[in-house]
């Protein structure tokens, strides 16, 4: 699918930035409403430090250099992709996504129509849960759990009652059985024709997608009622909902998560519930399944440090040191917390209180030293055989994770983990490599396959805007200024100043978007401008060069200082580039004839450098 840019200028000129920041945030106007300010939702933030310019639509945290348009907003606040946030801003806007391929518009109504149905299916549940009388035992259960009527709302929790076609029947004619089955809603029956509700007399956990859409449920036995299927069950997978992907309560944690810089990830939902209701808000749950990779992919575009909580009894730590082996390649700050006593965390948290359990979790080891403690625990470090068992586990836990190798991370392991074992760190490398080039055990693969990779990847950051501008740097930094504060100067300025006149290449990727922009005979406006750029990296310099225009005035010292044509600032800032290309280009001349041995007349290369040096003395006065 092509997203062109008169559709990109068309969802962004239908979508207000202080509506849009609005809806997540509360905004002070300044100045008349000609800016606001608000609590930046990336870093934690008591004083309001990212300032909204409606004029430009545009967006900047001056602490943590967040910036951008709407589109960075959306990226970044639900972590989605570009398309993603096309799809996501078209939508809020009312516009249909431009012509698609058969097979990829058939895909999103598909998918539009399993989101419906189960939005609708959870409204229903929810209802049921509130107000039905075959509701009470459920009622009842959750209230036992010491769950408040405020987490019930905020968690959509329901009921199904027990009654095998309710939902099928509250369905017609609005939703077929074709697309209530596909949304595992229902299932086939396995002894005569037709269908039967698939979650019937449990209590039920919607379960949200990061952009709070329904994807599926989780089923919770109500204790003293027939068991049918175990105690806990989820949906099954569907094209909208897959486990490796998908963390319940993440929607709900996400500001607890941005706030603490920190993830907890624990078994289930209703430990994750009851996080939340004793005020630990950065918690969310994987289902049924161990944290994947893609989990943690997910998880990057919030936090740096993920802690994995278990049980504290066998089944825990045995589950824990699994997961670690899995990801213990992953470039985050990845810690685990098993509980004491056999607790869960709901156990825990009713025992001991909120600030314990924060406690254990600051304590949390790092992955790599639980798994040692673990693999001691287990076999000990008593004798020489026990020491070489641990020494084999540990260097195959960091040989089976292909993308560790190499690395700092893994020097950092290999050096902290050398003396724990009481061995030498060359002997300890020199192992490893034995064991990467021999017979290695079943690699963990910590890179997705390509059809499993998440939309979502890590940007190149930029520097340039967060530490002091060098010389060569300024100069670039203030031709784009201007540039930005009067886009029209830029065809003058293309005459003059080529893409290859600038050396940084952040700066140079900037002024060629500019010239792009110019060649498609367009004024090469902020807005025009950051519409050609998908990087948030690239759009938050671009906002932060606005503002330095801004706060210079170059506006005014623009229209103050002109010769009736060319502004004198402008004159003055392409006369230093045009004698830096010169310089350069006479020093790279020079430095060629020398080591060429080219121009061997000594005469005539001190004649040259002198001229050049009379010349350089006249631009310097």
């Amino acid at each position: 699918m092509e997203l062109t840019s008169d559709f990109k200028e068309l969802v962004r000129s239908r979508t207000e930035i202080v509506s849009l920041i609005g809806e997540s945030t509360t905004l002070i106007p300044e100045r008349g409403g000609a800016e606001y300010k608000c609590l930046c939702p990336f870093h934690p933030d008591t004083n309001p430090s990212m300032r909204i310019y409606p004029d430009r639509q545009s967006f900047r945290c001056w602490v943590c250099d967040t910036g951008g348009d709407v589109f960075t907003w959306i990226m970044k606040r639900e972590a989605l992709s570009f398309p993603e946030t096309m799809r996501f801003l078209a939508e809020r806007a009312h516009l249909e996504m431009p012509e698609q391929s058969k097979h990829q518009s058939d895909q999103f109504a598909k998918k539009d129509e399993l989101h419906a149905v189960l939005k609708w299916a959870e409204m229903q549940f929810h209802e049921c849960f509130l107000k039905s009388s075959e509701a009470k035992d459920a009622r009842d259960y959750i209230a036992g759990r010491g769950y408040s009527q405020q987490t019930v709302e905020e968690f959509r929790l329901g009921y199904h009652p027990e009654d095998w076609d309710w939902i099928q029947r509250k369905a017609k004619p609005q939703f077929s059985i074709d697309v209530l089955q596909q949304s595992q809603l229902i299932r086939p029956q396995d002894d005569r024709p037709g269908y039967s509700d698939y979650f019937v007399d449990r209590v039920l956990f919607p379960i949200h997608d990061e952009r709070r859409r329904t994807v599926a449920f989780g089923g919770r036995l109500i204790p003293g009622h027939k068991e049918r299927g175990g105690k806990y069950f989820n949906s099954k997978e569907s094209p909208v909902f897959h486990k490796s992907r998908v963390l319940y309560g993440l929607p709900n944690a996400r500001d607890g998560i941005r706030d603490t810089n920190t993830v907890l990830v624990v078994e289930g939902y209703a430990d994750c519930v009851a996080c939340h209701q004793f005020g630990v808000r950065n918690v969310v749950a994987t289902l049924g399944t161990s944290l994947t990779e893609l989990h943690c992919n997910r998880l990057k575009a919030f936090a740096q440090k993920v802690v994995m909580v278990y049980d504290g009894d066998d089944a825990g730590q045995n589950a824990a040191a699994k997961a670690v082996g899995m990801l213990i390649g992953q470039s985050i700050d990845l810690r685990v917390l098993t509980l004491p006593e056999g607790a869960d965390p709901d156990d825990y948290l009713k025992s001991n209180g909120t600030e314990a359990f924060q406690a254990l979790v600051d304590k949390a080891p790092e992955a790599w030293e639980f798994r040692f403690n673990y693999e001691v625990k287990k076999h000990g470090l008593d004798s020489i055989n026990s020491r070489e068992t641990v020494v084999t586990e540990m260097l195959q836990l960091l040989a089976g994770a292909s993308d560790l190798q190499g690395t700092a991370r893994e020097d950092i392991i290999l050096t902290r983990l050398a003396p724990r074992l009481q061995s030498s760190e060359g002997a300890i490398r020199n192992q490893l490599k034995r064991i990467r080039s021999g017979n290695r055990p079943q690699q963990f693969q910590t890179k997705p396959a390509q059809e499993e990779q998440p939309a979502l990847v890590q940007e190149e950051r930029i520097e340039v805007h967060r530490q002091p501008l060098s010389k060569n740097d300024r100069m670039e930094c203030e031709l784009l200024e201007i540039l930005l504060t009067e886009p029209e100067r830029a065809e003058q300025t293309r005459q003059e100043i080529g893409v290859d006149d600038f050396l940084n290449p952040h700066l140079r990727e900037l002024l060629q978007i500019v010239y792009d922009v110019v060649e498609l005979g367009e004024v090469p406006s902020f807005e025009r401008v950051t519409l050609e750029m998908e990087r948030n990296e690239l759009k938050g310099l671009t906002v932060w060069l606005a503002d330095q225009a801004r706060e210079k005035g170059i506006e005014h010292k623009l229209r103050e200082n002109s010769d009736g044509g060319t502004s004198i600032l402008l004159r003055q800032v392409l006369d230093v580039l045009k004698w830096r290309r010169e310089v350069l280009s006479h020093n790279a001349d020079f430095q060629k004839q020398a080591m060429s041995g080219e121009g061997n007349d000594a005469l005539t290369m001190l004649q040259k450098a002198a001229a050049f040096h009379r010349k350089r003395v006249m631009n310097q006065r």
